[in-house]
């Protein structure tokens, strides 16, 4: 019997599924608030079957302004939140240390990706980043994921700019569908290939 692979999708935790704090973190639950759309898309992916995994950077950790404990406690809560409108956060792998440690885990760098894909076993290829951050971008990039960018300008561009793979969408809700579609159509490709 034909076993159809687990889906899964990699998101950005601030700027993609809470509002990112300017010139500062999110360090408490009071301070965390969902993104408009965001709590429906992450419904959307959960509705088609997608395991959203969580990818962050959280050096407010490593800057002793939260302990990891409290950051645990704000994981919890969100993936409460989630669960109880829909939809499911698989797995959450964070980067709590300083930019100056020079760690692999912190983006631009493969670290935390490598690590979700050996313990998901995802095809990286077939495997969406979405992210505010030009920096997980690129890492998302160099692994070999296609990369959709939450902009708020989103709207003034073609979905696919820069003549290359990058895809623009507003938020989180939009960027469910497009990954949606673009699964459907590849897997649509897929079947068309085979049966030639």
């Amino acid at each position: 019997m034909y076993r159809k692979e687990p889906l899964y999708v990699l998101l950005d935790r601030d700027g993609v599924i809470n509002r990112r704090i300017p010139g500062g973190y999110v360090t408490s639950w009071e301070r965390f608030a969902f993104l408009p759309r965001a709590l429906e898309g992450l419904r959307m992916f959960a509705e088609h079957d997608y395991r959203p995994i969580v990818i962050s950077d959280q050096a407010s950790v490593g800057k002793g302004l939260m302990s990891t404990g409290g950051l645990g406690v704000i994981t919890n809560r969100f993936r409460l939140e989630v669960a109880l409108t829909g939809g499911n956060i698989a797995a959450v792998y964070y980067c709590t240390h300083k930019e100056e440690e020079g760690c692999d885990c912190r983006k631009p760098r493969l670290g935390l990706l490598f690590r979700a894909q050996v313990e998901h076993g995802f095809n990286p290829a077939t495997t969406y980043f979405v992210s505010e951050s030009e920096a997980w971008l690129e890492a998302a990039e160099k692994a070999g994921c296609p990369a959709i960018q939450i902009r708020s300008d989103a709207f003034l561009h073609e979905h696919s700019s820069n003549g290359g793979s990058r895809i623009i969408a507003s938020n989180l809700l939009e960027a469910a569908e497009l990954v949606v579609a673009l699964q459907r159509g590849r897997t649509a490709e897929h079947a068309m290939a085979g049966a030639s």
